[in-house]
C-alpha cells in the first residue's frame, strides 16, 4: 500500500511512526493515509476519464469515517448511502446533495422524505411500490425526486454467496422481465423524475 513503509525497522504512515501513533491515541486504533487516499481517487478518476460522462458516488457503507469522506468530498467525490444517517455523514462532510445516490432496501418514509427535502441527486428503487410511495411523497412537498429503477439481471457475478447481489433469488431490485412495465408506471406520476435503469451484480452498481 502506497505511504505505508518501514524506515529503520519501524512501521510509518506516510513520515509519522506507528509506535508514536500509538502511544499517543492508544490501541486498537484505525490509521488513514490521506495521501494515499488522495492518489487512489485519483487514480480510479483518471481510469475512467475515457468515458464522456461519470459520477463517482463512494459507499459510506464501507468507511463512514467523516475525515475520510471530507477528503474524499474534496476529490469531487459522491457518496452512495443505504440510510438517512449516511446521507447526513455524507452532506456534513461537504458532498453536494446532488451528488448522493440513496441506495438500498428497507427505505422507511421518514428516509425518503428526508432525502427529498435534502434534493439529493437520485434514489435507485428496489420496487414499484417504493416508487409509488416516494412519488407520493416528493408530491406532497411540492418536489420531484430524480429516481433509477434498480433492474436485478439475474447474473451470477461468482461473489461468495452471502454477498450476491444480481440473482433472481436475490432481494434486490426489479425482476428484468418486469422492468419496462413498471418503469413506464412509474415515468409518469408526478413526483418522479425517472433517470433510467440502475444494475447491481456483486460489488459495482451501475445506472444506465
Amino acid at each position: 500500500m502506497d505511504h505505508f513503509a518501514y524506515t529503520d525497522g519501524v512501521l510509518h504512515a506516510e513520515d509519522v511512526a506507528i509506535p508514536a501513533v500509538a502511544r499517543a491515541v492508544g490501541t486498537p486504533v484505525y490509521i488513514y493515509s490521506a495521501a494515499t487516499l488522495r492518489r487512489h481517487a485519483r487514480v480510479f478518476r483518471e481510469a475512467l476519464s475515457i468515458l464522456p460522462s461519470t459520477h463517482i458516488a463512494f459507499a459510506v457503507k464501507s468507511n463512514p469515517n467523516l475525515a475520510v469522506l471530507k477528503l474524499l468530498a474534496r476529490q469531487g467525490y459522491g457518496a452512495d448511502v443505504v440510510s438517512a444517517g449516511e446521507m447526513e455523514r455524507a452532506l456534513a462532510a461537504g458532498m453536494a446533495p446532488e451528488a448522493i445516490v440513496f441506495s438500498g432496501v428497507g427505505k422507511t418514509s421518514a428516509e425518503l422524505a428526508r432525502a427529498v427535502e435534502a434534493e439529493i441527486g437520485q434514489f435507485s428503487l428496489e420496487s414499484e411500490e417504493e416508487g409509488v410511495e416516494l412519488a407520493a411523497i416528493a408530491a406532497a412537498l411540492g418536489k420531484r425526486a430524480r429516481a433509477a429503477l434498480r433492474v436485478n439481471p439475474d447474473v451470477d457475478a461468482g461473489t461468495h454467496g452471502k454477498i450476491s447481489t444480481g440473482k433472481a433469488e436475490n432481494k434486490f431490485g426489479v425482476a428484468y422481465d418486469l422492468a419496462d412495465g413498471i418503469y413506464a408506471r412509474l415515468s409518469v406520476l408526478p413526483g418522479l423524475d425517472m433517470r433510467g435503469l440502475a444494475v447491481h451484480i456483486g460489488s459495482q452498481l451501475a445506472s444506465l
